[in-house]
Order: C-alpha cells, then sequence, then structure tokens
C-alpha cells in the first residue's frame, strides 16, 4: 500500500525545500533526493503516490527516472518539471508516460492543480484545498491583471532590464519581486533599493560600495547593493529620483557589466539583473532634460506597465477580501464579512492612492469595526459622498442632500466645526467643502449657531 507521500526528485536543495514547503502547506507528505538513481532506491522500500523530478539530473536524467518507474511501478504518476526552452524534452517524456510537465519556475497554483488532479483520478483522499494561490502572488480577475501576469510569464525567464511604470501604490515592487520568484534567479538574493529615499551624496556608496578611507567616515571596506546582490536581481525603485552623475555611472555599469567601489580601482562583475521602477514620465523626464535618455533606453528594454486600480475594478473585490483575512488574522479578529452595497461602493471608487491606500482603509476599517460586518455606513466619508453623486441622473439632485448632508455634518461636528480639519475628513479641499455647505444651505446654519465661520 503507498505511503501517500511525494518524492520530489530535485539536485537543487532550495527549490527542493521550496517545492516541500509548497506541498506540505497543501497537507501533503513529502520525501526528498537529489538524484534519480537515489531516488529509485528510495522508492524500492517506501512506494510514494506521485512522483516529481526535474528533467536535468546529475547522472540519469528525468526522462530516464520516468522510463525506470514505469517499468515497475506503472500506476505511479510521474510529474517532470523542465527548464524554459526544453519543450521537446517534455513532448518527449509525456510520450515515455509523464501525467504532465511542468515549466521552471514552477507556478505554484498549477503545481498543486496538477497534483490534486492525478491523485484524485486514482482515487486517493485530497487533502482539504487551502486557500487558492494567487498566480505569482498577484491577486485579481480583471483583464489588465491578467494581461499582467502573461507578461510576467514571458520575461522572467530573459536576462533583459524591466522598467515598471504606475502610479503610486501600484504594486510595482511586488510585480519585481514576482519577476525574480519566476526567473532562474530565484535562488539568488532579491535587492529593493528606492533611489529617492537616499540623500544625493550617498546614492552611489549605496550601489556601488566602497573602499576603506574612500571618505570621511568610511572606517571600512563596504559592498554596495550591486555586490550583495550577486547575481539575483537588483530592484531600483524611483529610479526617476536618481541624481544625474549616478546615472551616469549606472550607465557605464549596465554598458560593460562591471563596475568599481567608490575609492577603489578593482573592477568588479555586474552580474544581476536591474529591474526598475518609476510612478513619473521617464520620457518627458528625458525630454526635460532631468534623466539621460542613454540610460532610460537602457533600462527600458523591456518595458511592464501596472494600471491603476480604477482601470481594473474587477480586483477590487478579490483585493478587499485578501486584506480582510489577513488584517483580521494580523489583530486576532474573527475573520469579516462585507455587506454588498459596501463593496459595491468600494469597487466604485476612484482610488487615487491605489492598492496601498485600499490596503490601508480595509486595515481601519476592520479595526474600527463592532458589528463582524462591514457596512456601508462605516466607510469613509468622501466615498459615500462619490457613490451618491455616481447615483444622481445628470444635473439630477434627488437623494443628494439626505446623504451629503449627513456626511458633511457629521465631518463638521468631530472637527468642532473647523472647516480645513473637516474637508480633510472628506477628502476634499476647503474650497470644495464651502461649495457643498453652500448648496446644502449649512452657512448659514452653522454662521446662526457659532455667530460666524470657524476656520
Amino acid at each position: 500500500m503507498p505511503s501517500q507521500k511525494i518524492l520530489i526528485v530535485e539536485d537543487e536543495k532550495n527549490l527542493r525545500s521550496v517545492l516541500a514547503a509548497i506541498l506540505e502547506a497543501e497537507g501533503f507528505s513529502t520525501i526528498q533526493t537529489e538524484r534519480a538513481e537515489e531516488a529509485l532506491a528510495v522508492m524500492a522500500r517506501d512506494i510514494p503516490v506521485l512522483v516529481l523530478t526535474d528533467q536535468r539530473l546529475p547522472g540519469m536524467s528525468g526522462t530516464e527516472l520516468l522510463r525506470h518507474i514505469k517499468e515497475r511501478w506503472p500506476e505511479i504518476p510521474v510529474l517532470i518539471a523542465t527548464a524554459y526552452g526544453e519543450i521537446e524534452q517534455a513532448v518527449q517524456a509525456i510520450k515515455a508516460g509523464a501525467e504532465h510537465y511542468l515549466t521552471k519556475p514552477v507556478d505554484e497554483g498549477e503545481l498543486v492543480a496538477v497534483i490534486r488532479q492525478a491523485l484524485s483520478r486514482r482515487g486517493y483522499t485530497i487533502p482539504p484545498h487551502r486557500q487558492d494561490l494567487p498566480r505569482h502572488g498577484i491577486i485579481g480577475e480583471s483583464l489588465g491583471t491578467f494581461e499582467m501576469l502573461e507578461m510576467i510569464d514571458l520575461i522572467a525567464p530573459a536576462a533583459s532590464s524591466v522598467l515598471i511604470t504606475g502610479e503610486s501604490g501600484t504594486g510595482k515592487e511586488l510585480v519585481a519581486r514576482a519577476l525574480h520568484i519566476a526567473s532562474p534567479r530565484a535562488q539568488a538574493p532579491f535587492i529593493a533599493f528606492n533611489c529617492g529615499a537616499i540623500p544625493l551624496d550617498l546614492v552611489e556608496s549605496e550601489i556601488f560600495g566602497y573602499e576603506k578611507g574612500a571618505f570621511t567616515g568610511a572606517l571600512r571596506t563596504q559592498a554596495g547593493k550591486l555586490e550583495m546582490v550577486g547575481a539575483g536581481t537588483l530592484f531600483l525603485d524611483e529610479v526617476g529620483d536618481m541624481p544625474l552623475p549616478m546615472q551616469v555611472k549606472l550607465l557605464r555599469a549596465l554598458q560593460e557589466r562591471e563596475y568599481t567601489r567608490l575609492g577603489g580601482h578593482q573592477p568588479l562583475r555586474l552580474a544581476a539583473r536591474i529591474i526598475a521602477a518609476t510612478h513619473v514620465d521617464l520620457a518627458k523626464a528625458v525630454e526635460e532634460g532631468s534623466f539621460r535618455e542613454d540610460l532610460y533606453y537602457r533600462l527600458n528594454v523591456i518595458p511592464l506597465h501596472i494600471p491603476p486600480l480604477r482601470e481594473r475594478r474587477e480586483d477590487i473585490a478579490p483585493l478587499v477580501r485578501h486584506f480582510l483575512r489577513r488584517v483580521c488574522a494580523a489583530v486576532g479578529r474573527p475573520e469579516m464579512d462585507i455587506e454588498a452595497p459596501a463593496l459595491a461602493t468600494i469597487s466604485a471608487y476612484s482610488w487615487p492612492g491605489n492598492i496601498r491606500q485600499l490596503e490601508n482603509i480595509v486595515e481601519r476599517l476592520v479595526v474600527l469595526n463592532r458589528s463582524g460586518t462591514i457596512l456601508t455606513t462605516d466607510l469613509p466619508n468622501e466615498m459615500r459622498i462619490a457613490e451618491t453623486e455616481r447615483a444622481l441622473p445628470a444635473g439630477g439632485t434627488y437623494g443628494l442632500h439626505a446623504v451629503e448632508r449627513e456626511a458633511v455634518v457629521s465631518a463638521l461636528n468631530k472637527t468642532h466645526f473647523n472647516q480645513s480639519q473637516a474637508a480633510i475628513l472628506l477628502g476634499i479641499s476647503r474650497k470644495q467643502l464651502r461649495t457643498r455647505m453652500k448648496n446644502l444651505g449649512l452657512i448659514g446654519d452653522h454662521e446662526d449657531l457659532l455667530g460666524g465661520e470657524k476656520e
């Protein structure tokens, strides 16, 4: 009787551990070996329910291992993982009896789904399904997100530089990490460096490192981000804020694939992949002379644009549910629900701060909630006002006064009728608040109560 274990045959230790962790998190037991010969020895005494093997192994290949397994244990399903560009070998494996082939780097969701299908077809009891794994760790159901995920699949295996563009809060670093994890560099470091968060005179030493005595305070030699990341991925966030002198040196490093530490003379090899990101229009920055044209083209080998949240509204509902689960777990609350009208209002909002703003709002809603369900009345006033205005016919005012007056009065009461602070609460300018107060007849009421306008 099989041991209900999955045998993983992978010679890369880190990848082997990652695959085991994924499967064990799904409720499966695993056995791990690094060679095909060792796998056959293990199977002789402890028969698994499924084998997941790499194609390229030291000694016997994955396809050869497959043939040996099918000769002795034809009922055991075998999955073959092949590197990018080895489709021909994958086809040969299928012909030799492989259940399925997976392209490396293996997508977690696909791996779990294939294993569950293979074991279910053979009548095995499958562990309860954990929460669906998002593809590349990115949550969303919109066409824009689907196209972005397809782009990640295409460009992750390459070594080409990538320029990620998009508004603040859209998740540029998350996409950069996804590109790294889905690439052959996944076992090497990923280092993020924000070019706008470091004083200008420190950017060079942070990226390239420095030798002892290179400047006042350099008491020892220090490796820079390029050296520390090795053959991994260096993510340069807000690259548009990089000072021009540093742009020249980065361009030279990318062209020559080598660099030197500040104050040093020994050239070091640049082995990292560079992924840059910006929320500004770099093409316009080039025209204005604040960004070098040659560096722009060097970084923009493969452009990847992340649409704002308002252009992919189908992503909002799954993101809200994801953040609700995560925040509730973090603060020790039972998992909360959200009523349909509230979710509809959230989905219709413009979200100028994108996913970062959405996550912060969900956290606020959870922390301040007392009922266990997020209601429309729990939402920030600016969302409720925006929803009311959207629901009105063109030029109409029906229903506006009741909801908007309630929201404005509430904000004024909370701030003791300080209009500037009330405007901040409502997410509008003070001038917009004054206009709405006048339209709602609140300025006259307010002046009668307080004897004049309060700033």
